[in-house]
């Protein structure tokens, strides 16, 4: 009956004033949902729904209703025959600006946790200010013009911006809306986790690093203790178990993991400041993910990985390739034949190089001479050891350690 004219309004008056315009039936108002949204349009458009049907109980024809929704926005809604279920609403809208002491009264009201503040401060900024006079005049023209009569529709104030505390709808849709919050929360704080631990599984500390500060935000925002020494401490150690079960994804053999996981818990132990504890975790990060590419098998054969964690584990002693091969059940032939195709290096080339890298942190930090370390990583011959040393790094293990001293 009016939708020609009721479109024409809706149109003229979006092109005029920047404010949302619609038609509004009873039996249909309910499509104004958004639970595709997040959790604040969710919350916006369940009070307009609550404010809607409270308009809806007591509309009358030729009637202008002034809604004012428990967060302090207002709508006009003509009604232009309840008998046609026939609305015309305008709004949100804001006839002056909401100052932040109200900001915190509508938190307290509707139960909002105070992360709300935020939000609310962007949704405002997003809501026209409009002289509630102009809106009466366009209602009341488009009211006469329908209707035919002269005189003005009644005005009637629907106050809703103080919620009842007896709403059990609104406690039920609130404890929902927490859920979901929470849920997602927990949902996002384990992607962080399966991102940042897949990072140190491949040994990139950079992508780590990246994902690090994410990943301690969230497990703050669970935490329902108070931020001190003991809080931060159980964090600490958490990640550090979480880095460790990682490192070992990535093919990293338990002895190591043990070691390293324990000199981080020690040092989370001793930790006795906040600063102390804030230099961990990228030491971790950085720990975990060069062991991890330092000590990873996770790309050989299990028959490889038998070996050179036996080789490893066994480094000081006198490692043979028949020893190996008859530690995990292989002829040698055998054993050289996959050590060559996975390694591109012979079983005892690979064991000198193993030898000769560790020599390198003995040497670097140690003042034991130079046989003593040769014996201690499996080379007890001096003059070996020396042309081993030479072969491999350029420089004899003198001239090396003196370098060093001069740097």
């Amino acid at each position: 009956m009016y939708t020609d004219i009721l479109d024409f309004s809706k149109q003229l008056i979006s092109k005029c004033i920047s404010v949302n315009v619609q038609r509004l039936h009873q039996n249909t108002f309910h499509q104004l949902s958004f639970s595709e949204h997040s959790d604040f349009v969710s919350m916006l458009d369940y009070h307009l729904s609550q404010c809607l049907e409270q308009y809806f109980q007591q509309a009358q024809t030729s009637t202008i209703s002034k809604l004012m929704t428990p967060f302090h926005t207002m709508y006009y809604i003509l009604c232009i025959s309840k008998e046609n279920d026939e609305h015309l609403m305008i709004g949100p809208f804001l006839e002056e600006p909401i100052e932040e002491n109200v900001i915190y009264l509508i938190i307290n009201n509707l139960r909002l946790t105070l992360d709300y503040a935020a939000k609310l401060n962007v949704y405002y900024q997003s809501i026209p200010y409009i002289e509630p006079t102009t809106l009466l005049e366009i209602l009341n023209t488009i009211h006469s013009y329908i209707s035919k009569d002269i005189n003005p529709p009644k005005i009637h104030t629907l106050d809703l911006r103080i919620l009842s505390k007896t709403d059990s709808s609104y406690d039920l849709f609130l404890q929902d809306m927490n859920r979901t919050a929470l849920y997602k929360n927990i949902e996002k704080r384990y992607l962080d986790e399966e991102k940042l631990l897949s990072y140190i599984t491949n040994g990139d500390f950079h992508l780590a690093q990246l994902h690090w500060d994410d990943l301690l935000k969230s497990f703050k925002e669970l935490s329902s203790l108070q931020d001190s020494l003991k809080t931060r401490k159980h964090l600490l150690i958490s990640a550090n178990t979480l880095f460790r079960k990682a490192s070992q994804e990535g093919g990293v053999h338990p002895v190591y993991l043990n070691e390293i996981w324990g000199k981080w818990a020690l040092k989370i132990d001793q930790a006795n400041s906040f600063e102390a504890l804030d230099k961990l975790p990228l030491q971790m990060l950085h720990a975990y993910c060069l062991m991890t590419r330092n000590r990873s098998l996770a790309q050989y054969s299990p028959t490889v990985k038998r070996a050179l964690t036996f080789i490893h584990l066994n480094l000081s002693t006198n490692l043979t390739v028949k020893g190996i091969a008859s530690e995990i059940g292989l002829s040698p032939d055998y054993l050289t034949r996959l050590f060559k195709k996975e390694l591109n290096l012979s079983v005892i080339h690979y064991i000198n190089k193993k030898r000769i890298y560790k020599s390198l942190k003995l040497l670097a930090t140690t003042e034991l001479s130079i046989q003593e370390i040769g014996d201690l990583v499996g080379v007890g011959n001096t003059s070996y050891f020396h042309t081993l040393f030479k072969k491999e790094i350029g420089l004899s293990p003198k001239q090396y350690r003196e370098q060093l001293k001069g740097s």
